[in-house]
């Protein structure tokens, strides 16, 4: 009589760490989509501002390029900034456009990639087949944060070099307008 109780205490740590494993996932898989759309905005942000600044780039190159002030200069820095700054930025938030399946998406029914591998039936069967796997379907959601962790370092990767030519660019655009203003003045 006196093991019942420990038995189930047992039983209820088991089912509380259950619980604390399934919410730290959920959490974890809920920031790195918060991320995700983060590091898509941040992006779409880059792209809008630097189409905008290309086109004044543009225009002023346009209007500067026989002024013998050296103008042009600036605007060419300013040019190539955005540019490699729409690259990268456009870059991050294009969609993968690997064919074929790779190691952390292999054997994840929970993968986007793989709805498109099977007929529904059998789809169906297979997804039954990890639901009802408590190891299977664990290692399907860890796999699949897997995958957001790769995806969410790419695209901050490349933020991060746009961010960097956008800095460095307007800096030496408007550090070479200046030198050139002082020069032109003296």
């Amino acid at each position: 009589m006196h093991d019942t109780p420990a038995i189930g205490l047992r039983e209820d740590k088991k089912a509380n760490e259950g619980i604390k494993t399934d919410s730290l996932l959920r959490t974890t898989s809920s920031q790195y989509l918060r991320l995700i759309g983060d590091a898509d905005r941040k992006a779409r942000i880059m792209i809008v501002v630097n189409s905008i600044m290309l086109t004044i780039g543009v225009t002023v190159l346009t209007k500067t390029i026989n002024n013998p002030s050296y103008v042009w200069i600036s605007a060419i820095f300013l040019i190539c900034a955005n540019l490699l700054t729409l690259f990268f930025s456009v870059v991050s938030v294009q969609p993968e456009l690997q064919s074929h399946i790779s190691k952390e998406v292999e054997n994840n029914m929970l993968h986007y990639k793989k709805c498109h591998e099977y007929p529904l039936d059998q789809y169906i069967t297979l997804m039954m087949n990890t639901m009802q796997d408590n190891d299977q379907k664990l290692e399907a959601v860890i796999k699949d944060l897997y995958f957001f962790g790769n995806l969410l370092n790419r695209k901050y990767k490349f933020i991060k070099m746009a961010y960097r030519f956008f800095y460095w660019g307007i800096l030496f655009s408007v550090f070479s307008y200046l030198v050139i203003l002082l020069i032109n003045h003296l």
